[in-house]
């Protein structure tokens, strides 16, 4: 299945935030110079996180079986960097995860990551 390149940058996003630390790219010449762009363009997003990156835990390694809603991220200090992306029919509901020995609600938020920390009300 082909990505978009926009599904490609989410699908980078939820790697980093899994904890990935690199990215190998494995294509053509043909294709170097744009997949190395959209990669390039999530790094330098990605700097505004640069503490929960190279501190952060990562908090989830769940993928669901049908297209659905997949979050990531990275906890630190008690607050979460998660990005969720709807793959398939997208809802305005949040989705519940656990995080560590609590419960969080994920609300949408298209294209960006969000900083949860344990009293926010979402």
């Amino acid at each position: 299945m082909q990505l978009s390149e926009a599904m490609y940058q989410e699908l980078l996003w939820h790697l980093l935030l899994r904890g990935t630390d690199t990215f190998f790219l494995w294509c053509g010449a043909e294709q170097a110079a744009k997949e190395s762009r959209l990669v390039q363009q999530v790094y330098a997003e990605a700097q505004q996180y640069e503490r929960f990156l190279s501190e952060g835990t990562p908090i989830n390694f769940d993928v669901p079986k049908q297209p659905g809603p997949v979050i990531s991220g990275l906890e630190l200090d008690g607050r979460v960097l998660v990005r969720r992306t709807d793959f398939g029919q997208s809802s305005t509901e949040p989705v519940p995860i656990a995080v560590g020995g609590r419960k969080i609600d994920v609300p949408p938020a298209p294209g960006r990551c969000q900083i949860i920390s344990p009293g926010d009300k979402q």
